[in-house]
């Protein structure tokens, strides 16, 4: 008997099925076949026994993935034969479509006869079939297995090649089950935003005394809070406007006008305001209106008026 064969052939199906990849979603499963068992050579010996007889299997197996597999599994020779078995098997798949596969099989069969005197061992096994995919729960196959040298005719009466046909019903309980895809994010699309242009302004008016054209410390802050308006934005425009009251010439109350104006101009562009977006004009007293003193003090003034553009973020 080749038993020297089997020790090898539990040792590679045993390497074979720690190895895993591109693994499926826990494919185990169980299954159950009957069929025949035709023993080769059994009355070689006169021996007597019947030349075939009835099998049926019980097993169980994982699909490392779609190409490969391991299974372990119980047999039973009946007839004359009277054999119980185990089995450890490699499984190598060939889809061929969606629902039809081919498979191959290496393994060994630890058999126990009670035929005769009674013996066990272990053999080498091979084996070809066809699955069909019925659903994903139920699979349908055919398999045929060759066993070398089950039995010994110096026990059992017997020592025989066994070719097995077999028909299997086999049940994937976790093969329809599948991690349900990744949900797409779902994108918020962002608001709308556009722009609007809007014109912002800082005004201020700077007074002086009589006759004069210097600039007080009040005035100096009034035109503080025109040069920052200034700093920023940088698309500004200023406009200083001077004038005077009534008493006095038209013209000397012109000069007088001009002088307030560009003292004040002169005092921006020293705080970093660019003269050429300084615009400058003066009045002298026509436009003067105050009679009594109270109102010929607001007369003597230079008005500032700073003016520029922004862009405004609108969300919509």
């Amino acid at each position: 008997m080749k038993k020297t064969v089997a020790p090898s052939l539990i040792a590679l199906a045993i390497a074979a099925a720690g190895i895993s990849t591109s693994v499926q979603a826990n494919d185990w499963y169980l299954g159950a076949g009957a069929g025949y068992g035709q023993y080769e050579d059994i009355e070689r010996n006169n021996s007597g026994l019947d030349e075939d007889g009835e099998v049926i299997s019980l097993f169980t197996g994982y699909n490392f993935n779609e190409y490969f597999g391991a299974e372990l599994g119980f047999n039973y020779f009946g007839a004359d034969a009277d054999t119980k078995a185990l089995n450890l098997s490699a499984i190598g798949r060939l889809p061929l479509s969606e629902r039809v596969s081919l498979f191959g099989e290496l393994g060994a069969l630890g058999w126990d006869t009670d035929a005769g005197a009674g013996d066990d061992g272990v053999s080498p096994l091979a084996g070809l079939g066809v699955t069909y995919r019925a659903s994903d729960l139920v699979d349908v196959q055919a398999r045929y297995r060759r066993i070398e040298d089950m039995g010994d005719v110096t026990k059992n009466n017997f020592e025989t090649d066994v070719n097995n046909f077999m028909l299997e019903l086999v049940l994937h309980p976790n093969r329809g089950e599948s991690t349900p895809p990744p949900v797409a994010p779902v994108v918020q699309q962002a608001p709308e935003t556009t722009y609007e242009t809007r014109t912002v302004t800082a005004d201020g008016s700077i007074y002086f005394g009589f006759d004069k054209s210097d600039l007080s410390a009040d005035s100096r802050a009034t035109l503080d809070e025109v040069a920052r308006f200034s700093q920023e934005n940088p698309s500004h425009q200023v406009e200083l406007a001077g004038y005077a009251d009534r008493l006095g010439s038209a013209e000397y109350n012109r000069k007088l006008s001009e002088r307030r104006a560009l003292a004040a101009k002169g005092y921006l562009v020293e705080r970093g305001v660019a003269a050429q977006n300084i615009q400058t004009a003066w009045y002298g007293s026509e436009l003067a209106e105050g009679q009594t003193e109270a109102e010929r003090q607001r007369d003597r003034r230079v008005d500032a008026k700073a003016q520029a553009t922004i862009e405004v973020e609108i969300i919509e």
